[in-house]
């Protein structure tokens, strides 16, 4: 079941470097990346938002900081906040998707690059970070999917662990993953600083688990996973099924909490609603502990102790 899955997903995501009828007006003015880096669905979407969306009073305060921002669910969870008025701060790989975000992007608060495939610039990105000051939320947005194991292994696992204990800690995390978690294994067994063990499902499993790990670690942060569902970027492909306005509005309504049900922690989110339909591995303690020591191993930095957590204006 799991391989009819990847394979249905990876046919499915070939659509998304398929024009669509409308390609010549959505690229009117040369933003966005139509059909480079984002798909025509995408696209649409964020005219949607630049037409539609508007700054909420009183102004926000939150500070927030959204890895892989520059294309697909990343880039439009980044544009509603700013559009409504929130201090965003931006990654891209390289500084080519950075002039793109620029463009695309107007009114962040500030670009950081860095390719979260090599080790040292993770580390590098983490430094960048810290030179901004603190954050309240930050969301471990950034995966790949069509690439070689031992770049979805350091991408989509070793980063996000990597900034979680080297950024100064927020008041807030979120984790995007995917229901192809539940395929997944965690094979702590092949997590070494590379390996061509771990598969985009594994990743996704990890990225839940130190989501689950970090809320028991750090009660005093707010931090949970999210599965914006098959949606129609470049990753998901033109035609996936889900709905992508709601992918990325759970991640916008998580980081406003003004609902009731967003003052959680250790949850799974998915379309405004906790996801009771998740591997169980990812509860467990003992598994947990073990992730985190296996990341250890695999990066040479630990997790850090619990320590007061400061917001951006502190």
């Amino acid at each position: 079941m799991k391989r009819v899955l990847t394979i249905v997903f990876f046919l499915m995501s070939l659509a998304a470097c398929q024009a669509s009828p409308d390609t010549a007006d959505q690229n009117r003015d040369g933003r966005y990346g139509l059909n480079t880096y984002n798909t025509p669905e995408v696209v649409e979407e964020l005219r949607y938002i630049e037409k539609n969306t508007k700054p909420v009073s009183p102004t926000p305060v939150k500070r927030v900081l959204i890895t892989g921002s520059t294309a697909g669910i990343g880039q439009l969870t980044a544009k509603t906040l700013i559009k409504k008025g929130y201090k965003v701060v931006v990654h891209a790989r390289n500084e080519k998707r950075a002039k793109d975000a620029g463009q695309d992007l107007p009114g962040a608060e500030a670009v950081v690059i860095g390719d979260l495939s090599a080790m040292d610039e993770v580390k590098r990105l983490a430094h960048q970070i810290n030179a901004l000051g603190n954050f309240d939320v930050i969301i471990h947005n950034a995966g790949v999917y069509h690439t070689t194991t031992d770049v979805i292994y350091q991408v989509n696992s070793l980063a996000p662990y990597v900034l979680t204990a080297l950024v100064h800690k927020p008041k807030q995390l979120i984790y995007v993953s995917s229901n192809l978690h539940r395929g997944g294994r965690l094979k702590l067994e092949s997590m070494k600083e590379t390996t061509t063990d771990i598969d985009y499902n594994d990743s996704k499993l990890h990225i839940l688990t130190l989501a689950k790990a970090v809320a028991r670690k750090w009660p005093d942060v707010r931090s949970n996973g999210v599965r914006p569902g098959w949606v129609a970027t470049r990753m998901g492909g033109s035609g996936a099924p889900d709905n992508l306005r709601s992918g990325y509005e759970t991640l916008v309504w998580l980081v406003e909490g003004k609902d009731e049900a967003t003052q959680t922690t250790g949850e799974f989110f998915f379309q405004k609603h906790v996801e009771s339909d998740y591997n169980r591995i990812v509860d467990d303690v003992a598994a947990q502990d073990a992730l985190l020591d296996a990341y250890f191993r695999a990066t040479g930095v630990p997790f850090p102790k619990n320590q007061h957590v400061k917001g951006a204006y502190e």
